[in-house]
């Protein structure tokens, strides 16, 4: 296993700043375009990515966030009429669903474009194809590292 020298812990902040960075720029046009953040924009994209109805658990897993921080968002979105909670009517009663609404899937369709057009000024126009397939690489190679036990991710 590599050291941790300088550099990697160098790399490490910058790979954050770099991101935190983004994440604001997309932000502020999103804001700027539909006076919602990223944060309701990321919950509704994962309901879309997840089929349109999913359990909280479910949303936080596609967002890799615990599920805590995830209940007032959904509760903010459930006031504007975006998402609905829908509980089971099975043995577990207690269990919900949170679904998109009409609404909040024409919203998300509609911001989708501006999200799109946001990333592609802040992010995929500075990047070349071979960079993209680099960071793609780097970032599957962070992903299984991250989900092996800590005594087996030595490559």
């Amino acid at each position: 296993m590599p050291r941790l020298d300088n550099i990697r812990v160098g790399a490490w902040r910058d790979l954050q700043a770099v991101v935190a960075e983004l994440e604001r720029s997309i932000d502020e046009a999103l804001r700027a375009d539909w006076d919602i953040s990223i944060e309701w924009f990321d919950v509704l994209t994962a309901l879309q990515r997840l089929g349109g109805t999913a359990r909280p658990l479910d949303i936080a897993g596609s967002l890799r966030t615990p599920a805590s921080s995830i209940s007032r968002r959904l509760d903010r979105l459930e006031e504007e009429g975006w998402v609905a909670r829908r509980r089971h009517t099975d043995p577990d009663r207690r269990a919900v669903d949170i679904e998109l609404t009409r609404s909040g899937r024409r919203l998300w369709r509609e911001m989708n474009v501006s999200y799109r057009r946001a990333v592609q000024a802040h992010f995929a126009t500075h990047l070349g194809d071979d960079d993209i397939a680099s960071l793609r690489r780097m970032l599957d190679t962070l992903d299984a590292a991250d989900t092996l036990p800590p005594d087996t991710a030595t490559d």
